[in-house]
């Protein structure tokens, strides 16, 4: 049954099961393990006088005073209804679902859950209905098209389908790091009975995606070892290459070019990890390593995770290669990736840029010597050993410019060696960062129309792209359309991934050049989006995104020797919400923001190994978990012919080689 399609589960059709399709769920496997992001906690109704906070999510028990009425507002339809708990009022309003108005009538009592808004008097968004109090609602990853509703009755289907589940941690390693059996903690994490249990079953479920990771990396960094790689000559190639740079580098960006330059003359492959701040100059570093693996002869291939980002690398490579480089995307025409193919294929090209183009089958390299991936987090663990493996054991270099707390680095990455860059450019002033309340929002606004005129450019980041379905949240394409009539004489364009290619470049082309004034965007110039000039970043729902990703936004700006500024933005005026961006607001130190963030979160998102829907990260602050986990991983790699631990590990390796990353921008 778990790998049968989703097709066998009553009530998903053909047109449902494409529609989980999106998401990455083929079986019913799949659906079991397609985790919550998060639980709406209605397991107490709360009385309306305590209500005054906007945006928390709640459930109330109420009395409907009034007959719904319906109306249009915004060109949505909008149902609302008069309600009471015996003491306190408020209404329930539902956009868009005009149907909500035969549901409830006059003097009917409902358990309403869902999410407050306080700005125009009280009232609660978009609320389900229900006769008794629901108690921990599972919140799932969605896409567009696909509903709560829909997801939380599949998951359900799938629970009631699937009658035991074969659990592949030894008994003995569940009491010894006193985990739930796989069966309990699948069934507690999508139907939650406390909060007690729960944390108990994502903590399982945690371990074991932890426990598959390290596998994972144990197994490439026994067979890494057993390789002999290339050993590179850098004699003169820093001389040459300092004279084509337009700058001087810094001193700990000098110190580690003479890293590289010695552990790649070493005859075994270099494993490296190039860690620095947004805007500490890495990639001068590893263009440095591109020409020490072309000069001995060796083609070098650099990936980058977006287009954008791999133009950019492609016209800074051409500088320093000239025709020898190669750019390699998804975008071409036929004729156009015929050509860059054979070029590779033959060797004549000597530098090779490109996205996961470069991981398909077709190209081929004729003696590819160093691996370069960019923002290391963006690629799964298959797609940076696919790359390395279009080589003769390569030396690769991994880049990030999302700092790794010392806690995480030594353990995920206890077999790679750590260059830091510590040092940012002179010249560069610290971004000043601030929060601003909701009743300022048209003020920020309109004081960006007037640097505009100053000749200062801005960005301004959603969370979404379109309206999410619960209305909450401000979305690229509607704060578009309201800049356009708030600022009618600013130059205004929008920026998202799902534009094509040449769209997307056209439009950062016009802002590189100062065409546009304001680019309302989502997170698709997180990286490699270079633009002096740009010195006001904005970031909408800036409670939506980790520390460690806004610290990534507020990188675009402040790359040049004017005064940067970072404004965040938040529906939610929780004293947790502003407690908690103050990190971004007393440092821009990244790697202390990355102990913040590693503190808030876990580490799931540092190294890129979602599966489908499922969150990897650890409980916030629960670091002993992955300690736990490596020494698992340590123990079952030294005892392979121990009961279970060869299916173990051949589970984690299949499980990583079937794994599809989706790194388009969202």
């Amino acid at each position: 049954m778990l790998k049968s399609g989703i097709e066998v589960l009553k009530g998903i059709g053909p047109s449902r099961a494409a529609q989980l399709h999106r998401l990455g769920i083929q079986t019913v496997e799949d659906l079991l393990f397609y985790l919550p992001r998060d639980y709406r906690d209605y397991s107490i109704a709360q009385p309306i006088s305590s209500l005054q906070q906007h945006g928390m999510d709640c459930a109330v028990r109420v009395r409907a005073l009034s007959e719904p009425t319906m109306s249009y507002f915004h060109g949505l339809s909008l149902v609302s209804v008069s309600v009471s708990d015996g003491i306190g009022k408020m209404r329930l309003k539902w956009y868009n679902q005009p149907y909500r108005r035969t549901q409830l009538h006059a003097g009917d009592t409902v358990i309403a859950c869902g999410r407050i808004d306080a700005r125009r008097g009280l009232s609660m968004l978009n609320p389900t209905l229900s006769a008794e109090l629901p108690g921990f609602v599972p919140v799932y990853p969605l896409s567009q098209g696909i509903s709560q509703r829909l997801l939380q009755d599949a998951v359900r289907q799938a629970l009631n389908a699937v009658s035991e589940l074969h659990d592949p941690v030894p008994s003995d390693l569940l009491q010894r790091y006193d985990l739930l059996p796989l069966q309990e903690a699948v069934l507690e994490v999508h139907r939650p009975r406390e909060r007690e249990t729960l944390v108990h079953a994502r903590r399982r479920l945690t371990f074991d995606n932890l426990l598959s990771y390290l596998l994972v990396v144990e197994t490439q960094k026994q067979m890494r070892c057993s390789k002999r790689g290339i050993s590179f000559s850098s004699d003169g190639v820093l001389e040459r290459y300092l004279k084509k740079l337009p700058f001087q580098p810094t001193e700990a960006q000098l110190r580690v070019m003479g890293e590289i330059a010695r552990d790649m003359a070493l005859p075994t492959p270099m494993n490296r990890l190039l860690q620095g701040d947004v805007g500490s100059g890495k990639t001068a570093v590893a263009l440095f390593a591109l020409c020490i693996a072309c000069a001995n002869g060796y083609q070098a291939a650099l990936m980058a995770p977006t287009e954008i980002l791999a133009q950019q690398h492609f016209e800074s490579m051409r500088s320093i290669f000239g025709d020898a480089v190669c750019y390699l995307h998804g975008g071409m025409k036929k004729q156009q990736r015929n050509a860059a193919l054979m070029r590779i294929a033959s060797g004549s090209a000597l530098a090779v840029v490109g996205t996961h183009a470069l991981l398909q089958e077709d190209v081929r390299f004729a003696k590819l010597g160093l691996v370069v991936t960019d923002e290391q987090h963006r690629f799964g663990v298959a797609q940076r050993a696919s790359i390395a493996a279009k080589g003769e054991s390569p030396d690769v270099l991994v880049m990030s410019a999302t700092p790794i707390p010392r806690t995480l680095a030594l353990l995920l990455y206890g077999d790679l060696d750590v260059s830091v860059i510590e040092q940012m450019p002179s010249g560069r002033k610290p971004v000043k960062t601030s929060f601003i309340p909701a009743h300022r929002r048209k003020d920020m606004y309109a004081y960006l129309a007037r640097q505009a005129k100053a000749g200062v450019q801005s960005y301004v980041v959603c969370p979404f792209i379109e309206d999410p379905e619960s209305m909450d949240g401000v979305s690229a394409e509607r704060l578009f359309e309201e800049l356009r009539a708030l600022l009618p004489d600013t130059s205004l364009a929008l920026l998202h991934g799902r534009m094509n290619g040449a769209q997307k470049q056209e439009i950062i082309d016009s802002f590189r050049t100062g065409t546009i004034d304001i680019l309302v965007t989502t997170t698709v110039i997180e990286v490699g989006v270079h633009v002096p000039n740009a010195s006001i970043m904005v970031i909408e729902g800036a409670d939506r995104f980790g520390l460690a990703q806004l610290h990534q936004l507020r990188g675009r700006v402040g790359r040049s020797d004017a005064q940067a500024y970072c404004f965040l933005l938040s529906e939610s005026g929780s004293e947790s919400t502003l407690e908690r961006l103050s990190a971004l607001i007393e440092t821009t130190d990244g790697f202390v923001i990355a102990e913040r963030d590693l503190e808030q979160r876990g580490p799931g998102d540092f190294w890129g190994v979602r599966q489908h829907g499922e969150r990897t990260g650890m409980p916030a602050g629960d670091t002993q978990l992955l300690e736990q986990a490596a020494e698992a991983a340590g123990w079952i790699m030294d005892h392979p012919d121990a009961s279970g631990n060869r299916e173990l590990i051949a589970r984690a390796m299949q499980r990583y080689a079937d794994s599809v990353q989706d790194i388009a921008m969202n």
